[in-house]
């Protein structure tokens, strides 16, 4: 199973993406009264230093993308781990790849038009912005992978 260069690629984005739970910033906002940073958590807001409170963090709402990172970690997963069926790891692998996708183009939609912190001034990309962005190609190459593995043994099959 690990010889398979498809079980490296999907390794890859599992660790990617428990790097987001370790709480890394995935964007920062800057306003007129303090600091926004928006992690897989949701929302914390920093206030000012005439607030005298320059580092302590209250949460301001609740995220599901906590829920949806670890739901994507755990089918990850189960999609490496169904190695045995190719034909059901091709599906699935597609599945992890739409759902990475879709997932990767909401948080950026979401983050870039500043729905997420409308009384923001700007945008700052934090590290978590960029895990987001590299494990997406790790998840393509993980089903082109599993999809070179199916056309073999197709291809051996009709030799048979």
């Amino acid at each position: 199973m690990i010889q398979r260069i498809q079980t490296v690629y999907f390794i890859i984005v599992m660790l990617l993406l428990v790097a987001l739970l370790s709480g890394v910033e995935i964007f920062g906002f800057p306003t007129a009264k303090g600091y926004l940073s928006y992690s897989v958590f949701g929302i914390q807001e920093f206030k000012s230093a005439d607030a005298a409170t320059l580092g302590k963090a209250q949460n301001f709402q609740r995220s599901v993308l906590f829920y949806f990172v670890i739901g994507l970690v755990l089918f990850t997963y189960y999609v490496m781990m169904s190695y045995k069926n190719l034909k059901k790891q091709f599906k699935l692998a597609r599945l992890v790849f739409g759902f990475y996708f879709i997932g990767l183009v909401i948080i950026l939609v979401l983050g870039s038009i500043g729905l997420i912190a409308p009384k923001a001034i700007g945008i700052q990309l934090g590290l978590g912005y960029y895990l987001c962005v590299v494990g997406l190609p790790f998840s393509y190459f993980a089903l082109k992978g599993v999809q070179k593995d199916k056309e073999i043994l197709e291809s051996l099959d009709r030799l048979r």
